[in-house]
């Protein structure tokens, strides 16, 4: 009874181990963390980047004494399946997917290419999620792949594959995951701004020596799967007044050329309305925000300061929404809220949803700010040099 105890007992031991038997170590697997894909003369180029784990653990626990490793390759097929085979070709060890994190597509791909065909292709890799950060880009991939961020740190602390905290500083142009940008490009009459990536040589030197540093520039807008135009930052200032977030904003404020003071809004709230006029949808807006003074550069009272704050805000609304429609972009999203809202009228001028809402007529813009703290600051101190 002993012996077929003993016996029984080995067996079950072993049958546990066997479950163990394939799992590779970790220096015995190629791990892809960005892909980034371009399209030419009819066939997709695909560049992928691997880290050394190992060095990234490393500059994650602080800051290392040199730059962690980076591997960036490169292969060319018809298909972007294609292209990923002749990659595996070199890649010497097992290729894991699972910590892709970041996927890039050129301008090329944006106009030429069958964007949900590609994206579904890398999507059915098993490995592959929908959380990967996706980004347009009119820069070669092998320079955004190989740009590091400061201190030596590991590229997972780059703007490539944690944007977040550099939008929670500077909320223009939201970053955005595979997810939901498919969601917005099957939308009928949604026009999405995919975030531009670019490098950036006139910023920062290091031992007087340029430094390139990523950055995001602008914002590629499609309506649907098909290509518009590439605006920059500096001419999407209205939308992040249209948009749900929970970070404020910095506006500086001036008259002419002459500065007066910075705000820091919070809790903003937008509403836009429609009204129907001579059968065709007028978008009114209106949009409320709590702001925080922290610069103070002339003297105005409170009201004052309010006053210029919201029409400046008014001012980028409509400028933003004009610069949109002459690059023939509804870059402020409001064919979309109107197909939302009353589907028949858009469905009937849109003819079904073949041709775009253009263009789209905005009505009453009203922006409302209201001062709740000075901070540190006295409004009415006096400006007296020291």
């Amino acid at each position: 009874m002993r012996n077929w105890l003993l016996c029984a007992s080995v067996i079950g031991i072993c049958c546990l181990l066997t479950g163990c038997w394939d799992v590779k170590s970790l220096q015995d697997v190629n791990y892809f963390t960005g892909i980034g894909i371009d399209y030419e003369n009819k066939r997709y180029e695909v560049y992928v980047q691997q880290l050394d784990f190992s060095s990234v653990a490393k500059t994650e626990a602080g800051k290392g004494d040199r730059p962690a490793l980076v591997w960036v390759g490169r292969a060319s097929g018809e298909t972007l399946s294609e292209a990923i085979i002749e990659l595996y070709q070199t890649t010497q060890q097992t290729v894991f997917w699972g910590h892709l994190n970041s996927i890039v597509l050129t301008n090329r791909v944006l106009k030429n290419g069958d964007l949900l065909g590609l994206i579904d292709s890398l999507i059915r890799y098993p490995e592959i999620r929908y959380t990967p950060w996706i980004y347009g880009t009119d820069k070669k991939i092998e320079e955004l792949f190989t740009t590091k961020p400061f201190f030596n740190l590991s590229p997972m602390n780059s703007i490539l594959y944690a944007p977040e905290t550099n939008y929670s500083q500077r909320p223009i142009i939201a970053p955005m995951r595979v997810s939901r940008f498919l969601r917005q490009v099957r939308e009928p009459g949604e026009t999405t701004l995919l975030p531009s990536l670019s490098v950036t040589n006139h910023t920062w030197t290091q031992n007087r020596e340029p430094d390139p540093k990523l950055e995001i520039n602008g914002a590629f807008a499609l309506r649907n799967t098909h290509y518009q135009e590439w605006l920059p930052a500096e001419k999407l200032l209205g939308v992040r007044w249209l948009v749900d977030r929970k970070q404020g904003a910095r506006v500086k404020l001036s008259e002419g050329d002459e500065r007066i003071a910075t705000l820091r809004l919070s809790k903003p709230r937008t509403k836009v309305r429609i009204a129907m006029q001579d059968g065709e949808p007028v978008f009114h807006v209106d949009f409320e925000a709590v702001a925080s003074l922290l610069e103070l550069w002339k003297i105005k009272s409170e009201k004052e300061l309010e006053t210029i704050a919201g029409k400046q805000i008014e001012e980028q609304i409509r400028t933003t929404h004009r610069i949109g429609w002459e690059a023939n972009a509804d870059v402020l999203d409001l064919e979309h809220r109107l197909y939302r809202r009353d589907y028949p009228t858009w469905k009937r001028l849109t003819s079904g949803g073949r041709s775009p809402l253009a263009p789209t007529r905005l009505g009453e813009v009203k922006a409302t700010v209201k001062i709740a703290t000075s901070g540190m600051y006295k409004m009415k101190r006096r400006m007296t040099p020291y």
